[in-house]
């Protein structure tokens, strides 16, 4: 349950809520946040993988190859709609893993201080944040079983709205798990460097992680 709390305090007061989790919660916590984080969505695309196959639409508009190309590509999403939230989940998994690794690596490089251990911990919590936006996507998910494309249209662009503002609050909590998992002794100069580099990280990882699949 109190993964839960400390969702509600990252949205209510984010840096006191990270300074908490730092000096509270275990390497294990932010491990099973992250693997909640990833899980989740996984799952939901599980459950809209139940819905019908749609070709692609305005097929005719496009040129013969182009056409064939995208019916073949989404038939071929619809017979894989089952194992690709598995291969999505281990591949963001493994993201979310490098982008920290990367980030503790520079940082070490720079002579910070700071465990990479600690720094997981936080990346657990700032991924975390993403759950947020699970209500809106069983929705989407119950929309695409019926089938309700208009709806689900609908649904996605505003998952398409809240997920940019999750990534928003998630690159200064991003930014802020950097700066006090590095603890650095490199000045000013090298704090910025560590911090732009995480959210170029950062920006990549989500930008893989949420392309969304092709409409069937």
């Amino acid at each position: 349950m109190f993964l839960w709390t400390d969702l509600v305090e990252l949205v209510r007061h984010p840096f006191s809520a990270l300074r908490v989790i730092d000096a509270r919660r275990s390497l294990a916590h932010g491990v099973g946040a992250l693997a909640l984080s990833l899980a989740l969505p996984a799952a939901l695309s599980e459950l809209g993988a139940l819905g019908p196959f749609r070709p692609p639409a305005n097929l005719g508009s496009l040129p013969s190859l182009t056409a064939q190309g995208a019916d073949i590509y989404a038939r071929w999403v619809y017979q894989n709609r089952f194992a690709l939230p598995v291969y999505g989940l281990v591949f963001s998994g493994v993201l979310w893993l490098l982008a920290a690794a990367v980030i503790h690596v520079i940082a070490r490089a720079l002579r910070g201080r700071g465990d990479f251990s600690g720094f997981l911990k936080l990346v657990g919590y700032t991924a975390f944040l993403g759950v947020i936006a699970v209500p809106l996507a069983l929705v989407d998910a119950l929309l695409k079983i019926r089938g309700d494309v208009r709806l689900e249209l609908q649904v996605g662009q505003l998952l398409g709205l809240l997920g940019l503002a999750i990534f928003l609050w998630q690159n200064a909590l991003y930014g802020l798990s950097t700066e006090r998992a590095v603890a650095a002794v490199v000045g000013p100069t090298g704090i910025v460097l560590v911090l732009v580099v995480a959210l170029i990280i950062l920006a990549i990882v989500f930008a893989i992680i949420s392309q969304p699949p092709p409409a069937l």
